[in-house]
């Protein structure tokens, strides 16, 4: 048994992360090669796993150039896979690679992961989304088998993808509980930055994530500026292309004093375990990791409906929000609602026991999570 792994890089994501993971005790009992579209690695790779680095690609290429791109690096990759058993793809575009590959190389079984939710992904209107429903109607159906990381997820491939159920698996992230713990006990300069407020006597609220359209900090943002007096600063961990536009928001509504881009860190664990809340905004997600991590340290969350229930385990329904033993959910791209619920959680602050968040964390561990990725992956 042999096993190549692809996917776009070792990142900061979430899907690098469980890639990541996967490496670290799949490398202990199989050969594995890791094919990455770009040479980025924030995580370590296990001595024993064989790099490959796919061609020249960028993160910032154009939609049109990376289109085209597409079956040059499925004939590429198709080589490097000709005498593997198990080829394995996570995120969208390294599915459509891997597909294309299988029919340049016959011999491996071939799997991909859907880590998002596509009809909200690529549901846009405009060219690119258009095209990426296409393919992934087109292509994900030849793939051998298919797991999703949430039910919504799954569910949407089988109703609007027309994916065979048959083909298709549940397979929830998981998580090293036990590093993420470990990580976050680390003084770091970003730690000690927020430890600093915290000594002021603010109410530390805490999001992640790469700062794009579909994360949305814009309402995050807005949030807090009808919170001032809330005495609440939030920090927000990542970096993409919206950063510069996110900072002229706060400057313009005066809340430098209430919140802070931090940028992107390799541990975000150390910085997230000051916080009293998670706050997240996201209007879409296939299963946001971030919300894990926040349990795993203990920390209660507040996040628009962007999640799978099966993270939150919402059972109680308030007038406008949902409401469970891990934290608060409101509707999409809801500013009024949100602060409702900030205002909610401020106000019972004994309502969420630590204990019940660490439990539901468990669920997610990779103790309990291997054995299924290995029987999917059909390596035992």
């Amino acid at each position: 048994m042999s096993l190549v792994i692809l996917i776009y890089s070792l990142g900061p994501g979430g899907a690098e992360r469980i890639t990541s993971l996967l490496l670290e005790s799949l490398s202990k009992e199989y050969p594995i090669t890791l094919v990455l579209l770009e040479d980025i690695c924030h995580y370590k790779i296990p001595s024993n796993v064989t790099k490959v680095i796919l061609g020249k690609n960028s993160t910032y290429e154009s939609g049109l150039k990376k289109l085209i791109k597409i079956p040059i690096l499925a004939y590429k990759y198709s080589k490097i896979i000709r005498n593997c058993t198990h080829s394995f793809s996570l995120m969208t575009r390294p599915n459509y690679i891997n597909i294309l590959a299988s029919f340049f190389a016959k011999k491996p079984k071939i799997f991909i992961s859907e880590r998002s939710y596509p009809s909200k992904q690529y549901g846009y209107g405009n060219l690119q989304s258009k095209i990426n429903r296409f393919l992934i109607q087109a292509l994900y159906k030849r793939a051998d088998k298919i797991s999703a990381n949430s039910p919504q997820n799954l569910q949407d491939l089988i109703s609007n993808f027309q994916v065979p159920k048959s083909k298709t698996t549940l397979l929830p992230n998981c998580f090293d509980l036990e590093k993420i713990q470990n990580l976050s006990q680390e003084n770091t300069p970003l730690k000690e930055k927020i430890l600093a407020k915290k000594l002021e006597g603010k109410k530390i609220f805490i999001s992640i994530g790469r700062l794009d359209e579909g994360k949305n900090h814009a309402l995050l943002i807005n949030t807090l500026a009808a919170l001032k007096e809330k005495n609440i600063f939030l920090f927000i961990l990542g970096e993409g292309v919206l950063r510069e536009s996110l900072q002229k928001q706060i400057n313009a509504l005066k809340l430098t004093n209430h919140i802070a881009l931090l940028g992107a860190t390799t541990n975000p664990y150390a910085p997230l375990s000051c916080a009293d809340f998670f706050l997240f905004g996201s209007n879409h997600e296939g299963f946001p990791n971030v919300l894990v991590e926040s349990l795993a340290l203990g920390i209660p969350i507040i996040t628009t409906d962007c999640a799978p229930q099966m993270i939150l385990q919402s059972t109680q329904e308030m007038q406008n929000f949902k409401l469970g033993k891990c934290g608060i959910t409101t509707p999409l791209n809801n500013k009024e609602i949100m602060i409702e619920a900030i205002h909610w959680a401020l106000e019972n602050p004994d309502f969420f026991k630590k204990d019940n968040l660490l439990s539901q964390a468990k669920t997610f561990s990779i103790t309990h999570q291997l054995p299924l990725y290995k029987k999917w992956l059909e390596l035992e």
